[in-house]
């Protein structure tokens, strides 16, 4: 189950962490009723060899890679404008955080 929940996360680009591993297949094992006295003790030592075994590779995201989700960034964009409309923001007082050196430089 885990195999095919990996599977479909990539395909899906879904942060996979050891943590979301873990979590993962704890709820696979809640929903395949094994009693907790039976159960994989998920050690770091377990986690390597599932990504051995699975051939999974540990990538750092920077920059863009890192970025939130369509979903996430459609929501927060969407909790700004209404924020914006209910208190009146103007657009020049709006910067993207992108911006922000603006605000630091030497006055001549």
């Amino acid at each position: 189950m885990l195999d095919l929940w990996v599977s479909a996360a990539m395909s899906d680009n879904i942060l996979i962490t050891g943590e979301v591993l873990r979590q993962k297949w704890t709820e696979f094992a809640d929903e395949a009723c094994i009693p907790n006295d039976e159960r994989l003790k998920l050690s770091g030592g377990w986690l390597a060899r599932y990504k051995t075994r699975t051939g999974l590779k540990e990538f750092k995201r920077h920059g863009e890679a890192a970025s939130v989700g369509s979903e996430t960034a459609e929501r927060e964009r969407q909790r700004i404008q209404d924020l914006v409309r209910t208190y009146g923001v103007k657009p020049r007082d709006l910067f993207n955080a992108d911006e922000t050196g603006l605000f630091y430089g030497q006055v001549p």
